[in-house]
């Protein structure tokens, strides 16, 4: 009888993580795990569609990123801008993939009236970059998924899960910084 409850005991624990000792804790863990390998893979193939202009410049997916959101709209945007519209605070990083992102001739500054109001923009061989990047992702992509049924929802779906989850974890790291 012993046998058997440490038999038991012990396929318990094989089954559960510290980690996750609920359902509900395994969920987010499992979450959170396909959350981290979705990104890893988003930032390689965002580094990967740069080709042969990323690797001559050592460009990442991150610089990517950047570029695409400097894109986004057609003003010119700050460090804090890109910051803010990518929710990162690791503003030194930002700058680092600006100057790599310039010397690879994808983006220029617009100087401000001080170092602060410092904005970017694409240059022409930014814009050509998306647009390759664009038709990469439609190609790769895009065109790939018409296989998928309902993807589009599903997309939007998983949208608003994350906005939300953002949120949440946004709010608890706020509340942990307090408690330090």
């Amino acid at each position: 009888m012993a046998a058997s409850k440490v038999s038991a005991k012990i396929a318990k624990l094989e089954t559960t993580t510290p980690l996750g000792r609920s359902a509900r804790e395994r969920a987010f863990l499992e979450f959170e795990q396909a959350l981290i390998c979705a990104a890893e893979a988003f930032y390689r193939f965002a580094g990967a569609v740069f080709g042969p202009t990323g690797v001559r410049q050592n460009l990442t997916g991150q610089e990517c990123v950047i570029l695409q959101q400097i894109m986004f709209t057609p003003r010119p945007r700050s460090v804090s801008e890109l910051s803010r519209f990518s929710n990162r605070d690791d503003v030194s990083n930002i700058q680092y993939s600006l100057r790599k992102l310039v010397a690879a001739g994808l983006i220029e500054k617009v100087p401000g009236s001080t170092n602060r109001d410092t904005r970017y923009r694409p240059t022409q061989a930014g814009r050509d970059l998306t647009e390759f990047l664009v038709a990469s992702r439609r190609e790769l992509l895009i065109a790939p998924s018409a296989d998928v049924p309902n993807i589009e929802a599903q997309l939007k779906s998983a949208s608003n899960a994350l906005s939300l989850l953002t949120g949440m974890y946004d709010h608890t790291s706020r509340v942990l910084a307090a408690r330090m």
